[in-house]
């Protein structure tokens, strides 16, 4: 049977396993706590590239809205370039159509008045020779229509030529503004 110094030895021994149990226990929390340290700052680490890569998120954002809004404004810009070259082209048509008309009519009446002041010279010339009484009733006429025109002149007859105008787009108003400083982070 066991006696009190048995049972004495064998609490002793079982404290001294203790003992070791504990001092390995207490290295195991040691390097917990280094795994723990260590784990600490690796997630503050990750935390900061989080940032880094927040601020730089936001920032692309900032910067491509800018250029969302520079880009309408290029393409409201190009339609309005576009509308206006329209309205130019019409209008060019129209000084060309104009142009070769009068030409045209140019030539025509030059053909005409160089027949008719041939024609007319002659025919003063033989008229006048042959009829003076009538040479003379003729200035007095004219002399007589110049003092009616000066009270009422004859009326002057509207231009062939009546100009209708393009169309011309509306303007489509200043650039929008944009920041050229990103938003910081804080």
């Amino acid at each position: 049977m066991a006696n009190a110094n048995d049972f004495f030895n064998e609490l002793k021994g079982a404290n001294t396993r203790l003992d070791g149990v504990n001092s390995r226990i207490d290295d195991t929390n040691v390097r917990l706590d280094d795994i723990k340290t260590k784990l600490d700052a690796i997630k503050a680490a990750t935390d900061a590239v989080k940032s880094a890569v927040d601020q730089v998120d936001s920032t692309l954002q900032w910067g491509f809205s800018q250029l969302i809004t520079i880009g309408n404004y290029t393409n409201q810009a190009l339609a309005q370039n576009d509308k206006q070259n329209e309205t130019i082209i019409c209008i060019l048509e129209h000084i060309s159509q104009n142009t070769c008309q009068l030409l045209d009519e140019a030539v025509v009446q030059t053909r005409l008045q160089i027949d008719m002041d041939k024609n007319t010279s002659l025919l003063a010339d033989l008229f006048a020779a042959t009829h003076a009484e009538a040479a003379i009733t003729r200035e007095r006429e004219k002399a007589l229509l110049r003092k009616i025109e000066l009270c009422c002149p004859p009326r002057v007859p509207e231009p062939p030529c009546s100009y209708s105008p393009c169309d011309e787009p509306k303007p489509i108003g200043e650039p929008p503004r944009v920041d050229p400083n990103p938003p910081r982070q804080g």
